[in-house]
């Protein structure tokens, strides 16, 4: 039996409308409820598209479809601002202040809840201030002056006669002569023999030392710590005995500063060790020694004549090494004690394995 096919609605394209009429009639439902929003106008309002009429009453769903909201809802969360890190300065601000409320919370509560009973009164006893100190409003803590470093420190040491002389041929100083006039002892050998044993020792020490030659061109301007020239005293007959060391320094120097307590430093140790007076018999090649026309102004120097060649020759000559430990003390009894007030330095004298002196004495000085 063929079907009955008379209740079916004819398949007809045009009655289904078409997605951009659909679109377009949204639009105009959307501007004609903004422009008017009377009853009547609201009622009156109908739109159509290709002969389909779509009430104004109708509901028009304006959302997208679910597939087209998840996905758009995907791409806005993955274009949101990423927090930006904190920065490294920021973090140790921060820690600082973490730990100094912390500290101030503990001092806090030990201050308020803690019984001073129960401490260790030693630890009492040194936190708390002499009532005296505070009163006169001095510090508890003294500073403590923090010592230079030894190879920070620089000296000088001048081999007397050694090297060229003035007028560019070898000096040998004074020289001592057998009946027959040959040249026995020069004062140059002397003083190099003792000289290079002093250096040797203060750089074992870690102090910066120069050796340095009589016209030594370094001597220009030489700054130092200290600067002592080593020498030997003539080896000329006067008819008389004579014997001793000399100790001397520039005449333009003051008689009780820097310069006068090297001097006192070196004749003070030199006397206490080697055999031999000491004389005050300061010449004018001491007193105007060229080197003190040459070094810096604020470098202390002495000059030694450590005996006479003729009458203290054994002396200069048998034991180099008691020569040279007598200077090395005198330079270190100056190092160590130099710029020191006269109650530290009594006080000093009393543990120390070198002369400290006290007082720089002055020294007369001879005019021949």
């Amino acid at each position: 039996m063929p079907e009955d096919k008379s209740n079916e609605k004819p398949h007809n394209a045009d009655s289904e409308p078409s997605a951009s009429s659909i679109f377009v009639a949204m639009m105009r439902q959307a501007a004609a409820k903004a422009v008017s929003k009377s009853p009547a106008a609201e009622g009156a309002s109908r739109a159509s598209f290709g002969g389909t009429e779509f009430p104004a009453d109708r509901e028009i769903s304006l959302e997208p479809p679910p597939e087209t909201h998840d996905i758009h809802r995907v791409r806005r969360r993955m274009t949101l601002r990423r927090p930006h890190p904190s920065s490294m300065a920021g973090g140790f601000l921060g820690a600082i202040f973490v730990v100094v409320t912390s500290t101030a919370l503990v001092a806090t509560l030990l201050m308020f809840f803690v019984n001073p009973e129960y401490m260790n009164p030693a630890v009492v006893r040194g936190l708390q201030l002499d009532s005296e100190q505070l009163i006169s409003g001095a510090s508890a803590a003294q500073p403590t002056p923090a010592s230079t470093p030894h190879w920070l420190r620089r000296i000088g040491v001048i081999s007397g006669h050694r090297g060229k002389g003035a007028t560019g041929g070898r000096d040998p100083g004074a020289i001592c002569e057998d009946e027959y006039g040959n040249p026995v002892l020069t004062e140059a050998d002397i003083n190099f023999a003792v000289a290079t044993r002093v250096v040797a020792s203060l750089e074992s020490m870690n102090y910066a030392v120069e050796l340095l030659d009589e016209y030594d061109p370094r001597l220009h301007d030489f700054r130092a710590d200290a600067l002592v020239s080593i020498h030997a005293n003539t080896c000329y007959d006067f008819g008389e005995y004579v014997s001793g060391f000399i100790v001397g320094i520039s005449e333009a120097r003051p008689e009780f500063g820097a310069d006068a307590f090297l001097r006192e430093c070196v004749g003070e140790n030199f006397g206490a060790q080697v055999p031999l007076p000491r004389s005050y018999n300061v010449t004018e090649d001491m007193s105007q020694y060229h080197v003190w026309q040459k070094i810096h102004p604020l470098t202390p120097g002495a000059i030694l004549e450590m005996g006479y060649m003729l009458a203290d020759q054994d002396v200069l000559t048998e034991d180099p090494d008691l020569l040279a430990r007598a200077i090395i003390d005198g330079i270190l009894c100056f190092m160590d004690n130099v710029g020191k007030p006269h109650t530290q330095l009594a006080a000093d004298k009393r543990d120390s394995r070198y002369v400290i002196p006290l007082l720089a004495t002055p020294t007369p000085i001879f005019r021949s």
